[in-house]
């Protein structure tokens, strides 16, 4: 039994010091700010968009990150990431 607490401390130690020594940076994504070029309407479905770089970007979206706005081909959009995935879509202003 002893072993047992033992061997399940130490694997939560080690997790404890690998969860602390990522930078939080590394977990912190930067927005991705472009025009709509395509949209798969449904749930879940999927937006590109293409940034002022020409860079494609691929979001599968779920509802809870449709809930703010319809969206359309040719509108601006501001999308932001979690390290789980696309976390909220934001219209821009002055598109429609």
């Amino acid at each position: 039994m002893k072993r047992l607490v033992r061997r399940i401390a130490g694997g939560l130690m080690l997790l404890a010091v690998t969860m602390g020594s990522v930078p939080s940076s590394a977990c912190a994504l930067p927005p991705v700010q472009g025009e709509v070029i395509s949209l798969t309407t449904g749930i879940p479905g999927t937006m590109v968009i293409r940034d002022d770089k020409g860079q494609l970007h691929i979001l599968n979206l779920t509802q809870q990150t449709q809930l703010g706005a319809q969206f359309k081909v040719g509108d601006k959009v501001l999308a932001f990431f979690s390290p789980y995935g696309v976390s909220a879509v934001q219209l821009q202003g002055g598109n429609r």
